[in-house]
């Protein structure tokens, strides 16, 4: 039985816990509709591989465009609706950091494996304490997440930074032959 299958089938308090994390970053919808192809894809490894990424979201947003063209076949409107709204939102949010879309479904995975572990605990005592360090890991996890996140955003800077101070570059050089060449033809009608 698949993980998302297992997820499906928690109990209330558990599916609570799923609930809290999945977002705009990544929808419960693709979750649900991808469940399959999602769980046979190295999410881990692609979240430190750019190149795998990338290849891992172009496959994404092509799931989608299936999951779409099926969809628009039964016409329902709404969910046609709501596929088009996330695949142009994953489009535009991780286009230019693919590594990031890997990480947040890497953590997604990772998160609903703690709480089917969670969930099938026996009932005793030390469960409470588990969930309790659940829920203290479960934070931890959400500060990392936002940690790495952060840390994608300041990557991204960096290389605009970068990008930017290039392109000065470019321009004071070209500025600077420009007025060499203005100074040479003067000097030369002058002359």
């Amino acid at each position: 039985m698949s993980q998302w299958n297992q997820v499906q089938q928690l109990e209330i308090k558990f599916l609570e816990q799923v609930d809290q994390f999945y977002d705009d970053n990544f929808p419960m919808e693709i979750r649900h509709l991808l469940a399959q192809w999602i769980e046979h894809q190295d999410w881990e490894v692609a979240s430190n591989n750019e190149t795998m990424a990338t290849i891992l979201l172009q496959n994404l947003l092509i799931q989608l465009d299936d999951q779409l063209g099926r969809v628009s076949k039964e016409k329902n409107l709404l969910l046609i609706h709501n596929l088009k709204r996330i695949r142009k939102v994953l489009q535009g949010k991780f286009h230019g950091n693919p590594m990031h879309v890997a990480v947040v479904i890497s953590n997604c995975l990772r998160e609903e494996r703690r709480i089917l572990a969670a969930a099938n605990m026996p009932v005793q005592g030390p469960l409470e304490k588990s969930l309790q360090s659940s829920s203290v890991s479960e934070r931890q996890r959400n500060v990392e997440h936002k940690v790495a996140a952060i840390k994608n955003s300041v990557q991204i800077t960096e290389q605009d930074t970068k990008y930017l101070e290039d392109l000065q570059d470019e321009f004071d050089y070209r500025y600077k032959t420009i007025q060499m060449m203005e100074s040479s033809l003067t000097i030369e009608i002058l002359a």
